[in-house]
C-alpha cells in the first residue's frame, strides 16, 4: 500500500511538471532620460520582445513618462505605454497602459537598495473584441532590487518582483498574486551619458489554469542627457 501511495505521488508530481509550460524569450530596450531641471526627468523607452524560443515576435512598446525627484531617496513617476501585441490568432492588437510609481532608494556604501511600488491599469483597443475591451485590468506590482558598484564601470544586481491582480474583467473570479519575477544582471557604464546592461530573468505564473514559466535574455541601452 505504501508503494502504491508513493507511486501515485510521483505520478502526480510528474504530471504537474509537464503541465507547466515554459518558453525562452529575448527583450531588448532603448531608454532615453532627459533632465528638465533639478527635479524633473523626461523618460522614453522603446522595447522589442521575441517569444516561442526566439522564433516569433511577441510585441514592441513605447513608454513616455515623467519622474519627479523629491530628494536623493524618494521619487514619483507616471508613464503611458502603447503596446503593439502579436496575438495568438496571428493578427496584431493595440493595448494601452498607465503606470503610477513610488520609488524609494537607499545607498549604504557601494550598495543601492531600491523598492518600487507600481499601480498599473491596462485596457485593450484596436484588434481586440469589443467585450471588456475598454474595461481596464489593474495590478499592483512590487519590485525589490539590490545593486553593487563594483567599480566605475560595472554594477551587478539582483532583484525580484511580485504582481498582485486587483481586477481583470476577463477573469473576474480571480484576485491575488499571479506572477513573480526573479532577475540578475550587470550594468556597464560606457561613459557618463551611455550605459549598456545585460540580464537574465525568470518569470513564473501562479494561480491560473495554464501557468507558464518564461526564461528571458535581456539587453538594455540607456542614454542620459543632462
Amino acid at each position: 500500500m505504501m508503494r502504491l501511495r508513493f507511486l501515485f505521488v510521483v505520478l502526480m508530481f510528474t504530471s504537474a511538471l509537464h503541465a507547466q509550460r515554459s518558453d525562452l524569450g529575448l527583450w531588448t530596450t532603448l531608454s532615453v532620460n532627459k533632465d528638465l531641471g533639478d527635479k524633473l526627468v523626461f523618460n522614453f523607452d522603446q522595447e522589442f520582445r521575441v517569444r516561442d524560443n526566439l522564433t516569433t515576435v511577441n510585441l514592441f512598446y513605447t513608454n513616455v513618462g515623467l519622474t519627479y525627484k523629491f530628494n536623493k531617496n524618494f521619487r514619483l513617476a507616471g508613464t503611458y505605454r502603447m503596446i503593439n501585441k502579436h496575438k495568438e490568432d496571428g493578427f496584431w492588437g493595440i493595448r494601452h497602459r498607465l503606470y503610477a510609481d513610488v520609488i524609494a532608494r537607499l545607498k549604504p556604501g557601494r550598495f543601492t537598495i531600491a523598492y518600487r511600488s507600481r499601480l498599473q491599469y491596462e485596457w485593450r483597443g484596436y484588434g481586440y473584441a469589443a467585450q471588456f475591451g475598454y474595461v481596464p485590468e489593474s495590478y499592483w506590482r512590487n519590485l525589490f532590487k539590490c545593486s553593487f558598484k563594483l567599480n566605475e564601470l560595472f554594477s551587478p544586481y539582483i532583484g525580484t518582483e511580485m504582481r498582485w491582480l486587483i481586477h481583470d474583467p476577463r477573469v473576474a473570479y480571480h484576485k491575488g498574486f499571479d506572477r513573480t519575477r526573479f532577475m540578475g544582471g550587470v550594468d556597464y557604464s560606457i561613459n557618463k551619458m551611455h550605459q549598456i546592461g545585460f540580464y537574465g530573468l525568470v518569470q513564473k505564473e501562479w494561480n491560473i489554469s495554464d501557468p507558464e514559466t518564461l526564461y528571458i535574455i535581456g539587453i538594455e541601452y540607456t542614454i542620459n542627457i543632462d
